[in-house]
């Protein structure tokens, strides 16, 4: 037998290393001839078909939709022989039995492919032709929406996955049509289009029963010869048997006539019940229907009622059996609305969160009756709550999981939620299986009523309007589940909840204590941080003190970080884009580095910027006082250096940094002392840029300044512990970057994995002795610096004398709010750890203010964002696709080299690549990540892709400019919505 043949992921581009297997276009053991397309694929710039050219049989194993394969590696096989495919499990309906009706349908079909009515619920039986979204004759591909039906419960789509041409016999609107009957036709060309409306057969309800071609236009067929059961009002297909399988339409028999499938056997393929085996046991089903008492007659001409109506209708029905008792509380609801407000989530948002706290400690409330004689117990709270509809109907959206969400998200849930509804146009997904309801008429002026509680749930609660002795909530409980001190033990719970929401909400009102204090609010820290939240509670009418450890405020940012470093950065810059020059066709000469010139430009700007910040905290009336700030207190501190004295205050705000973290290497402290090592805080004294710099760490910082004086003609050695550099980096761009330097900057060398043994020498003559492995070297150098990240240094601050504890590595402890284990003191910035950013100090600084201010903020790391300034550059929004999945979300990512991009080209910066990663299901946007000699720009679109929550579709019709690099974003967001629709076609 001969080897099969491999097919491999094919080069479709120039620059293409590597691709993502889209979707299989041929099933596992298909036969294929040469010039067959077998697969998609993606490369980096379109989605591309996969031919092969050899004959045989298609066989696997087979690569997995979404995964990655590089150019060369197999992703699937042929073989010569069938018997060598890998068979693959094949899902088919059962076949049901053959009806005279169908027989006649068939008989009189055209010759083409059936579009039936889908089953869009597990309830749904049958639905309501709306519209036509396709005429007679178009052209119909997969995945396109030829027509609305409506359901039980809304407008759904009907999509078709097979491509043709749109025929009749066409089922008109407002016609009810069964689950799988045909109401038009796919053929193969447009000659075989019929244009005519269907026929329909109506049965004893008064709904189709059959739909077929019109005689005159059809081959003759017979009539049917005997009618299927007229539906029993009220009747639901009957639920799965216990073992072996039934057909869809054995099991709508079988509720309609009252028949136990688990008394059955089938009789179709693998014994699956089919309708033939329903009707077979007959007599005990027309027993049962004959037995149930006749409706009454009721004179008129009566309307037929809408789908949703019928819905409503059986389900009171149904619920007429369930054994029921009422129990009623009085519970006022002004907190609760406060709350709401403060959280800015609707009241409805609010009780049901409320809701959840109850049913935690009464799980049998959120529990259900299941026939016959068992209790389905469920942890999650799927919360059910009654919404109208715009045309007066009332459907129930389910808001999912109401236990683990917060307001916040649970109001950005809910708000499409009810839109959706007031449409009548909810999924399946959207509105099924709730595990509790809420039916607030309280809006409506109602004083009291019950709610009617249905099946699958043992409880519902019914609101009415507020009133002196509070707001009424009745509960409707399922007996056989809940009992009556369950009832009552619950509602006092739930009353609770309402009337006393900080117990498991957090206090709502201001933060600031009240008392007789020098200040309101003192602020220790005037970096990005403190300076932040201190104009923020100004602003607001509140009184604050500012306490700095320097003449002018700024910070690190300012004096020793951000501003500095990048006024370097920009005179590497034009060095490095001299060497551009020439490929343009320019001679410019060689550059010159006047390094006097360039302190003077770096420290005109600290000092501008400086004053300039001072003179605007000093004119918004913020008490600014140089010094250090000392806690004696929980309320108060002693200041010492130029504007000494003691301070008390209501809150405060911790804002203070973190210094440079040295590593206990040995020799390395009398290296930093003698001036022959820097640190990221003392670099800035530098009489003249080195020849020969060792950096001990690859972060940010490492790589930034390695990079800068490799520019200003130095050569470097950046020596890092871990596997390696830019780890807080994406993995892919971190890579990239090593193999960018590794052309662009000769005199630059990077080892991971490196262990520093000692520094020794004087100042101009270092040795670093290191290891990589079992290797020892030495690098002789005339400058140290040691980068390797910052740590919080608390220990002047006293903060045992607030009360203040500390978390990792000698951080604050705070929440997303800022807040310590002290409620009324703060700290936000490096000071907590964390992202070690100015941006990031200064949103946590402004969210600190918020909630000493009484209103909801929090810190959400997952949007944040930054950049590492090498060339190209490094920067991340919110989170890559590792992270993603960590947090639980479907994640799938599409990315873009710089090479193939015309701006790039165009100015020699081709080095790099762009990553978005979304949603797989939402469509959202959660991480953008960069390699490129501009993402400090680019990534500000980024940021509100992430930030505002975008979707991919929101980010694809976005008209984005050309030639630019922005254009990226939209091509990319294209090119992965094109992938999601074929492997979901695929699949489906």
């Amino acid at each position: 037998m001969a080897e099969p043949y491999v097919i491999k992921m094919p080069q479709l581009s120039d620059t293409m290393t590597e691709g993502v297997l889209v979707s299989w276009e041929k099933p596992v053991g298909a036969r294929v001839e040469r010039g067959d397309v077998v697969a998609t694929v993606e490369t980096d710039k379109a989605i591309m078909d996969v031919e092969v050219f050899r004959s045989g049989y298609l066989a696997g194993p087979l690569a997995e939709a979404n995964s990655v394969i590089p150019v060369g590696g197999a992703i699937g096989y042929i073989s010569d022989s069938a018997v060598e495919t890998v068979a693959a499990p094949v899902y088919a309906a059962p076949a049901a039995a053959a009806t005279p009706e169908l027989a006649s349908i068939a008989a009189s079909a055209p010759e083409g492919y059936a579009v039936k009515m889908p089953q869009l619920s597990d309830t749904m039986t049958e639905g309501v032709l709306v519209s036509w979204e396709k005429a007679l004759g178009d052209r119909i591909q997969r995945g396109d929406v030829v027509a609305t039906v409506e359901t039980d419960k809304a407008i759904m789509d009907v999509e078709v996955f097979r491509e043709g041409y749109l025929s009749g016999p066409l089922v008109a609107a407002d016609v009810v049509v069964p689950v799988g009957e045909p109401i038009a036709w796919l053929v193969e060309s447009p000659e075989q289009v019929r244009r005519q409306s269907a026929v329909v057969s109506t049965g004893t309800a008064g709904k189709v029963s059959s739909v077929h071609a019109p005689a005159a236009t059809s081959t003759t067929a017979a009539t049917a010869a005997t009618a299927m059961p007229a539906p029993v009002p009220g009747a639901h297909p009957t639920a799965r048997p216990q073992q072996g399988a039934a057909s869809p339409f054995a099991r709508q028999l079988a509720g309609q006539q009252g028949v136990d499938l688990n008394g059955l056997r089938g009789t179709g393929p693998a014994g699956v019940i089919v309708a033939a085996d329903v009707l077979a046991a007959g007599r005990l089903a027309a027993s049962a229907a004959s037995a149930r008492p006749a409706e009454p007659a009721v004179p008129g001409n009566g309307r037929a009622m809408t789908a949703i109506e019928r819905a409503i209708s059986q389900a009171m029905v149904a619920s007429l059996s369930i054994p029921v008792f009422h129990v009623t509380v009085q519970a006022k609801p002004e907190a609760l609305i406060r709350a709401a407000k403060a959280h800015k989530v609707s009241v409805t948002v609010a009780i049901a969160k409320a809701a959840s706290q109850a049913l935690s400690k009464h799980p049998l409330v959120n529990a259900a009756y299941q026939p016959a004689d068992k209790i389905v117990e469920r942890s999650q709270h799927d919360i059910g709550i009654a919404a109208t509809t715009e045309d007066g109907g009332l459907v129930v959206p389910v808001l999912r999981g109401v236990e683990g969400k917060g307001l916040d998200q649970l109001q950005a849930e809910w708000t499409p939620l009810v839109e959706k509804a007031r449409k009548r146009r909810l999924s399946p997904p959207e509105y099924t299986n709730p595990t509790f309801t809420i039916s607030n008429m309280g809006m409506y002026g109602i004083v009291q009523f019950d709610a009617i509680v249905t099946p699958g749930t043992a409880a519902i609660i019914a609101i009415a309007g507020n009133g002196p002795e509070g707001m009424p909530i009745t509960i409707t409980a399922d007996h056989r589940v809940v009992n009556g001190a369950e009832a009552a033990l619950f509602l006092k719970d739930l009353k609770q909840a309402i009337e006393h929401p900080e117990a498991w909400l957090g206090s709502t009102g201001p933060m600031i204590p009240e008392g007789d204090y020098d200040v309101q609010v003192l602020v220790i820290g005037a970096g990005p941080g403190g300076e932040d939240c201190a104009r923020e509670l100004v602003e607001n009418g509140i009184k604050v003190a500012m306490v700095n450890n320097a003449p002018l405020p700024g910070g690190e940012c300012l004096w020793r970080g951000c501003i500095p470093s990048k006024a370097w950065r920009a005179a590497a810059d034009r060095i490095r884009d001299r060497e551009h020059d020439a490929a343009m066709g320019l001679t410019l000469g060689t550059p010159k580095l006047d390094w006097a010139q360039l302190e003077q430009h770096r420290r005109g700007i600290l000092q501008t910027r400086g004053e300039m910040a001072l003179k605007t905290d000093q004119g918004m009336k913020i008490q600014v006082l140089e010094g250090y700030a000392r806690f004696t207190g929980a309320h108060s501190v002693e200041i010492s250096g130029k504007d000494a004295r003691t301070l008390t205050f209501g809150a405060c705000v911790i804002a203070t940094g973190a210094p440079a973290f040295v590593p206990p290497i040995p020799g390395i402290q009398e290296a930093l002392k003698s001036g022959a090592a820097v640190t990221s805080d003392t670099v800035w004294d530098l009489r003249q840029p080195p020849k020969r710099l060792c950096v001990i760490g690859a972060g940010a910082i490492g790589m930034e300044m390695a990079q800068m004086f490799h520019d200003f003609g130095a050569e470097v050695m950046v020596l890092e512990a871990l596997p390696r550099p830019v780890a807080e980096m994406e993995k892919e761009v971190a890579e990239q970057l090593m193999k960018a330097l590794a052309h662009n900057s000769p005199r630059l060398q990077v080892l991971t994995g490196v262990k520093v043994a000692d520094v020794a020498g004087q100042t101009g003559q270092l040795e670093i002795r290191y290891q990589v492995g079992e290797e020892a070297a030495t690098y002789a150098c005339d400058l140290l610096l040691v980068a390797t990240g910052k740590r919080p240094d608390t220990s002047g601050l006293n903060l045992a004398a607030a009360g203040v504890t500390l978390g990792e590595r000698a951080a604050i402890a705070a929440d997303a709010t800022g807040r310590s284990n002290v409620p009324h003191i703060y700290a936000v910035g490096d000071v907590i750890g964390g992202y070690m950013l100015a941006h990031t100090a200064g949103q946590q600084g402004r969210v600190a203010a918020a909630n000493l201010l009484g209103h909801s903020a929090s810190y959400d790391a997952a949007k944040d964002s930054g950049v590492t300034f090498t060339r190209p550059q490094c920067a991340f929004v919110g989170l890559s696709l590792e992270q993603a999945k960590a947090a639980g979300i479907d994640a799938v990512e599409v990315k873009v080299p710089l090479s193939i991009d015309a701006k790039a080209m165009m100015t020699g910066e081709t080095d790099g690549l762009i990553k978005i990663v979304a949603d797989k299901v939402s469509h959202r946007i959660v991480g953008v990540h960069f390699l490129a000699d501009h993402a400090d720009t680019l990534v500000g679109e980024a940021v509100m892709m992430v930030s505002a929550g975008l979707t991919l579709e929101q980010v694809a019709e976005a008209i984005h400019p050309h030639p630019t690099q922005t254009e990226l974003f939209g091509e990319m967001a294209r090119r992965l919505l094109s992938r999601l629709r074929r492997t979901a076609r695929a699949a489906g």
